[in-house]
């Protein structure tokens, strides 16, 4: 393993999915310094269950808040594309059999990410474009305001998928089982009508959420929470290799999950470090020093 303690010389670092006799704490957060593309190659393969990436988006922005700051530069999509390769490649190899992967974008290169997705994993593979829509933020004026994410979604094999459900609205509520049927089944009105991919009741993290860390770009917990529910098992384990705040691994614990996140950004996870501290959790922080 090429991976080393940080601050500790020359000391061997396991990764937590590793030779179980070796491992100094299963129910620890690992959190790795270093650029993905290189120690998701210390990862053993097929050790998660979910995989999800938040990759800065290309804006050309210096990307800034009170408790950090990351450059986001604006590249050519298919340049931007295929800077995100090393990574993804490594993603789709950590995952099992079953596994998921999910990469969170937006208007800049999420067509480009997706026929590169479409090579990597197989066409066949790719399960749902998942649109995020938010309100906030500035407003456009020459074009229809951008208010929403895209995040594609690809499975290995016959993937784990638990469904959520939501109350249907009163008007179906109100006529009953026999308005609607699927499949020549009458819908259930006690468990709710399942949940599409077109998501409108996730809000972005402002200044007034509890949640906010004040790291730049910070994703809400409940958006991590419904991936993580939804295509891994209570015990399993979830990856994100550009974790920023670390919303992936809270969420990843808070549901009874491993967790193994990253950054080369090591402010990133000093914040993300303080956050799972807080909520109790152990954390075991690595700084990769391969090459």
């Amino acid at each position: 393993m090429s991976a080393a303690v940080a601050g500790s010389g020359d000391e061997p670092t396991l990764f937590p999915f590793a030779d179980p006799g070796l491992r100094p704490d299963p129910g620890a957060v690992l959190l790795v310094e270093g650029p993905a593309e290189g120690w998701l190659q210390d990862l053993p393969a097929g050790s998660c269950q979910f995989a999800y990436a938040d990759p800065p988006f290309g804006t050309g922005k210096q990307r800034r808040s009170s408790a950090g700051e990351y450059p986001d530069p604006a590249l050519e999509p298919r340049r931007y594309a295929e800077g995100l390769l090393a990574m993804l490649s490594g993603m789709w190899r950590a995952l099992d059999e079953r596994g998921t992967l999910v990469v969170h974008l937006d208007h800049h290169a999420s067509h480009y990410v997706k026929v590169l997705l479409d090579e990597l994993c197989g066409p066949e593979r790719f399960r749902n474009e998942i649109v995020w829509c938010y309100n906030g933020g500035g407003v456009a004026r020459q074009d229809f305001s951008r208010k929403h994410d895209v995040l594609l979604r690809y499975a290995k094999g016959e993937p784990r998928f638990h469904v959520e459900r939501r109350p249907y609205k009163e008007n179906t509520q109100s006529v009953g089982r026999h308005s609607t049927y699927a499949r020549e089944v009458a819908i259930d009105l006690e468990r709710g009508t399942p949940l599409t991919d077109w998501w409108t009741d996730i809000p972005t993290v402002t200044g007034w959420n509890p949640e906010r860390t004040g790291y730049p770009t910070q994703k809400p917990l409940m958006l991590l929470e419904r991936l993580i529910a939804a295509c891994s098992d209570e015990g399993g384990a979830v990856l994100d290799p550009c974790c920023g705040s670390g919303t992936t691994a809270v969420a990843a614990r808070r549901l009874g999950r491993l967790a193994v996140a990253g950054d080369r950004s090591g402010a990133a996870l000093d914040v993300a470090e303080r956050r799972l501290l807080e909520a109790g959790e152990r954390v075991r922080r690595v700084r990769w020093a391969g090459g």
